[in-house]
């Protein structure tokens, strides 16, 4: 890589910076107040629930799977369903990803978003199983790693869940397809794996 692209690649990373949970929690509740008013259903997902499961993965945004879009004004659709939007906290602006998803994985997200865990102080957020099953459909490495990750931490993932889940969902069929690539993820996070590592290409 040239010195002109590492500081192109810097530089889009300082334009677009992560942000702190406590931001990124102040806007979910920003947002999902304004959806409580208007009958929406809500909960955290992507990067902000990876950190409230534990994970040390910084994020940009805030994903929220909906059940339907708020009036708010739209930065820009979703292309897969929902709104972008741009929420004010404090100094910063943060992004919102608000997900309503319109094509074939409507149905799982419905799902997750009916059975997502609601906490005392009104924040709902979608169950392990569920952010695991959306990380798999999603199909980006940075998926996969948190997967992963979830998959590690001892107790949190209910894996016969993530088969009744999917099966409940869309049927036996679905789960044939999906099974391969969950057995991998779960070799990977048991450390049953014959893969070659991430970064060197073994001889």
């Amino acid at each position: 890589m040239s010195d002109q692209e590492i500081i192109e690649r810097v530089q889009r990373n300082v334009d677009s910076p992560t942000i702190s949970t406590d931001t990124g929690l102040a806007a979910a509740r920003q947002i999902g107040d304004l959806a409580e008013t208007e009958k929406v259903e809500w909960a955290i997902a992507g990067g902000i629930a990876m950190y409230l499961y534990g994970s040390p993965r910084l994020t940009k945004d805030v994903d929220i799977i909906a059940s339907g879009n708020v009036s708010l004004k739209e930065d820009a659709p979703l292309t897969f369903g929902g709104s972008n939007y741009t929420v004010e906290v404090g100094k910063y602006k943060v992004a919102v990803d608000w997900i309503v998803r319109n094509d074939g994985y409507a149905r799982y997200y419905q799902k997750a978003l009916a059975e997502a865990v609601s906490f005392p102080n009104g924040f709902q957020l979608i169950s392990p199983e569920w952010l695991l099953i959306l990380k798999m459909f999603a199909g980006r490495q940075k998926d996969y790693d948190d997967a992963v990750f979830l998959l590690k931490e001892k107790g949190l993932v209910d894996r016969p869940k993530v088969k009744a889940n999917i099966v409940g969902v869309a049927g036996e069929d679905a789960w044939l397809a999906t099974m391969a690539n969950f057995r991998r993820l779960c070799n990977l996070a048991d450390g049953r794996t014959d893969e070659p590592g991430k970064y060197f290409i073994e001889d």
